[in-house]
């Protein structure tokens, strides 16, 4: 194992161990409770009792290129470093709904979340007076980590300024209606020629106007569940070919299908006894279906233009071929 997988398993240990084990000098959490070490902080509140006030903070102060409003408050100090809630609080709305839930109404996992957000800077200051910001691979993370972070802010923001209106709704729902359609469902008797001389010779027999039911005789396999399109329900059905599938589902009922193979090789020939037919569905019964791929896709087409947008911008240039050419040789 290298050095720096060596450095990296290390530091994984030690960041697993802040969540993972009861030790002296750390706190255990229960279920969806970060855990991280006891760092100096002020007495466990255990009843209604008021805590020690922090200094208000009265006027404005500069807090990472920000202005802190005068009813901030200071939350920690790393050396001269001053920590403020409200630095704490825009990290906590990055949360999903429920950590930021437990942000809100929980004492002791907001103390265990803030008590790890102090541990990471701590452990980042003491890194720097190491000199680890100046080795290259860390500058060059941080650079990636960079540029992560500002094309997720300009993609953000650009996907931020997408209206859709009700127009917008109803024309992608217009456009799209068979989309939200509820497929036609049948219930169909088939059978299986010994081969494909037996089948055409059911189909002519067919086709002279004899009914399934004489012709099959006691050959005929009868199915009385319904099946759709999109949920056959029968390994006889799975096995057919989407167009078969497609050929079958748009019989109507008393019609008989074509000679039919399946994966197996295996032949049929169905019978379409009922038939139920396909039925729309109105805008309001899919409307959050509708507003949901709508959204989807018209984020995916901004996103896409963007990135073209970029790449014309920026001039920029992918040697394809090289690539592939100076990829590994397969023995």
């Amino acid at each position: 194992m290298s050095k720096k997988s060596i450095s990296f398993f290390v530091v994984c240990l030690f960041l697993a161990s802040l969540v993972c084990f009861e030790t002296p000098g750390f706190a255990w959490g229960k279920k969806n409770k970060a855990v991280v070490p006891e760092l100096k902080t002020e007495p466990k509140v255990e009843a209604k009792v008021e805590p020690k006030a922090e200094p208000k903070v009265e006027t404005k102060v500069e807090l990472q290129n920000e202005t802190v409003d005068k009813n901030d408050y200071l939350i920690a100090e790393i050396g001269s470093k001053k920590i403020y809630f409200s630095e704490i609080n825009r990290v906590a709305q990055k949360l999903n709904r429920f950590l930021k839930e437990n942000f809100e109404t929980s004492q002791n996992w907001r103390l265990n979340f803030i008590r790890q957000y102090i541990a990471q800077i701590a452990l980042a200051e003491m890194a720097e007076k190491e000199g680890l910001a100046q080795n290259q691979n860390v500058k060059a993370d941080i650079a990636k980590a960079k540029q992560g972070i500002l094309a997720e802010k300009l993609v953000t923001d650009r996907l931020a300024q997408v209206l859709i209106a009700e127009e917008d709704i109803q024309n992608y729902y217009n456009k799209n209606k068979d989309k939200y359609q509820i497929k036609a469902k049948v219930k169909i008797d088939y059978v299986k020629p010994k081969n494909q001389k037996d089948a055409k010779k059911m189909l002519a027999q067919l086709e002279k106007g004899k009914s399934f039911k004489k012709t099959a005789g006691r050959k005929a396999v009868k199915m009385d569940n319904w099946m759709s399109e999109d949920m056959p329900g029968s390994p006889e059905l799975d096995g057919l070919s989407p167009e078969d599938k497609k050929a079958l589902f748009a019989l109507e009922a008393g019609i008989t299908s074509r000679i039919m193979t399946n994966k197996d090789g295996d032949l049929f020939i169905f019978y379409v006894k009922e038939k139920d037919p396909v039925k729309d569905r109105t805008l309001e019964e899919v409307r959050r279906q509708v507003q949901s791929e709508l959204m989807r896709e018209t984020n995916q087409q901004i996103i896409t233009d963007l990135v073209k947008d970029a790449f014309q911008k920026e001039k920029v240039t992918i040697y394809e071929s090289t690539i592939v050419e100076k990829m590994p040789k397969k023995e």
